[in-house]
């Protein structure tokens, strides 16, 4: 048995999807039974709980044979982002250890171990350079997992970059940004160049981790570093006959934008301030992981629109 936390969200959606096509017994903690319900697939054994409910979390791990945490939060005011990515990560971890399940699988970020430099690494050599909420609440919480690892916990954790494509949840995440910008509704965002990577590949990268991964390792899951204004284009050109194809307007590295802009054109502008993001992925790809690049995953993200 598996259990996962986050698995209603737009990763935890297609984690959980994959897990179970794979032949895996699932269990997931959900705060919501009826949105699960309608949501993940039938045979999934759903605990309502949350990340403030030690109790909740301690029934749903025990007898399980791995957890997989990817439940976090990007937005809101710092408290909320901490609370939810460092407290309920160590909520998690207490739940694991308090249960004996033998093997812990951190979903955390690119942007907690990017380097000055843009260097996204899976053997950082230098500290984190973001120091946004959420980068920084990323790094604590990465910090209490590698703790439990020095403890003897067999601890993997997984570094995805910028995420995005199909998922059950719908079009969320970089997606909403995606839509957005095309339909004119995302007036700018900064041109920084950052990594990106399908939802389905990260599935995909966590599954691997999971059985090929060793304790104590960082796996980074990229699929191809390229511009906002890449992505964000090439995407218009690809949905003009659903979106209308605007272009947005593509600031600077290093510009600031307005004081309405929306969560992920907001990360635009954090990475704006640094070098071009660069990823060394050498130990994912070593266990097989094989990612799309940015034309195939945006030429599948707009196919998988038209289904919808």
């Amino acid at each position: 048995m598996l259990m996962t936390t986050g698995a209603t969200g737009y990763l935890g959606s297609a984690l959980v999807d994959l897990l179970v096509r794979s032949g895996h017994d699932v269990r997931a903690v959900v705060r919501d039974r009826a949105r699960a319900t309608a949501l993940l697939p039938p045979d999934v054994d759903l605990v309502v709980a949350d990340l403030a409910d030690p109790d909740g979390l301690r029934r749903a791990a025990r007898g399980c044979d791995a957890v997989l945490h990817l439940a976090g939060s990007v937005g809101g005011t710092p408290e909320d982002i901490r609370r939810a990515n460092v407290d309920g990560t160590r909520a998690v971890l207490a739940a694991v250890l308090d249960a004996g399940v033998p093997r812990f699988v951190h979903t955390g970020t690119s942007a907690a171990v990017m380097d000055a430099s843009g260097l996204v690494a899976e053997c950082p050599s230098g500290p984190p350079a973001l120091t946004d909420p959420y980068s920084t609440a990323k790094a604590e919480a990465e910090d209490v997992v590698l703790a439990a690892a020095a403890d003897g916990l067999d601890v993997r954790i997984v570094s995805p970059v910028s995420i995005y494509g199909p998922s059950p949840l719908g079009p969320y995440s970089y997606n909403a940004l995606l839509i957005g910008a095309a339909r004119g509704e995302v007036p700018e965002v900064v041109d920084a160049t950052v990594g990106w990577v399908l939802a389905d590949d990260v599935a995909a990268g966590l599954v691997l981790v999971l059985e090929r991964g060793e304790s104590g390792q960082r796996y980074v899951l990229c699929g191809e570093a390229a511009p906002y204004s890449r992505m964000l284009h090439d995407f218009a050109d690809l949905t003009a006959d659903l979106t209308g194809g605007k272009h947005v307007r593509t600031l600077p590295p290093g510009s600031t934008l307005g004081p309405d802009a929306g969560t992920f054109a907001r990360r635009s502008e954090v990475y704006g301030g640094f070098p071009p993001v660069h990823v060394d992925d050498a130990r994912a790809r070593a266990l097989g992981f094989d990612p799309a690049g940015i034309d195939e995953g945006l030429a599948r993200t707009a196919a998988w629109l038209r289904t919808l």
